[in-house]
């Protein structure tokens, strides 16, 4: 099952940074982020992330890719 590249996509553009991961997390259920999302946000160390590309670098680590094999936009 791949993760939804759009929804990570809208949560990386709706938060501002500096986020704290519990912020994050609170942000990705609001939007209405899938369980998978809300998942992987809860794995991550619990610190500060200062910009998108530090999250983004997260969600690519994960080996995945969208629906329709498209990487997240950067």
């Amino acid at each position: 099952m791949s993760i939804d590249t759009q929804m990570v996509n809208q949560l990386l553009d709706a938060v501002p940074y500096p986020v704290s991961k519990n912020n994050l997390i609170q942000m990705a259920q609001q939007i209405g982020a899938s369980d998978q999302i809300v998942s992987v946000l809860q794995r991550l160390p619990d610190k500060t992330f200062n910009s998108r590309q530090e999250l983004q670098s997260v969600f690519e680590g994960q080996g995945k890719q969208g629906q329709q094999g498209q990487p997240f936009k950067r």
